[in-house]
């Protein structure tokens, strides 16, 4: 009998306040960035379609603006962004919501994917970090980044580094005032913070954004 693979451990407002002051205690930084703020909001998404479609739109643009373009798909599909719903929307109309060319086809491919059956959303939560990325790339569009966001924001998995978010990379560098050249040394960097670093990218953003007088996204 095989034995049966141990539930993914997802992050809570509790464990997250935990894991910041373990942060805070074992590294200098991150202890001014928790004093100055204390533990970082939890930044929940839902696990769903619209979710991807969401980060499909931040790809490369304002986070501003892409919440601009989702609301108004938001509307179209009467506050229900179905795979079913933006399929039936169709190319033109999507362009006509603000997606690019590229955004559009992404959005359709993967509302493809999830009705035929070959892109199961709901069965991410179950796998384990590695499985749920190599499913997420698999798709027109999605990149690691992506996956990222997703495996932080939707299924809250606490020890995920986003090398491909600027926020990070820019509040890693500022915070530290190094100009790490590499995405191999601020892997090195974070490595201390294992196996919490979903919550220490959170720390890292909330005194990034604060820097620019932006409130957390």
């Amino acid at each position: 009998m095989s034995r049966s693979q141990p539930k993914p451990v997802r992050l809570t407002k509790k464990t997250l306040a935990e894991g910041a002051l373990r942060l805070a205690e074992a590294d200098p930084v991150l202890r001014k960035i928790h004093r100055r703020f204390g533990p970082p909001p939890l930044l929940r998404r839902p696990a769903t379609y619209a979710t991807f479609v969401h980060i499909i739109l931040e790809q490369q643009v304002s986070v501003e603006s892409a919440k601009a373009t989702f609301d108004r798909l938001t509307d179209a599909c009467r506050n229900d962004p179905s795979p079913r719903a933006v399929s039936d929307l169709g190319d033109d109309r999507l362009r006509e919501l603000g997606f690019s060319r590229q955004k559009a086809r992404y959005a359709l491919a993967l509302a493809d994917a999830c009705l035929v059956g070959e892109f199961e959303i709901a069965a991410l939560s179950r796998l384990d970090d590695d499985t749920v990325r190599s499913q997420i790339v698999a798709q027109l569009g999605l990149g690691n980044w992506s996956a990222d966001v997703f495996l932080m924001m939707a299924l809250q998995r606490p020890d995920i580094l986003p090398l491909g978010d600027l926020a990070l990379v820019k509040g890693i560098k500022e915070i530290d005032q190094t100009d790490y050249a590499s995405s191999q040394q601020i892997v090195d960097r974070a490595e201390s913070w294992r196996p919490l670093r979903s919550i220490a990218t959170r720390m890292v953003w909330q005194w990034y954004v604060h820097q620019r007088g932006r409130d957390i996204f």
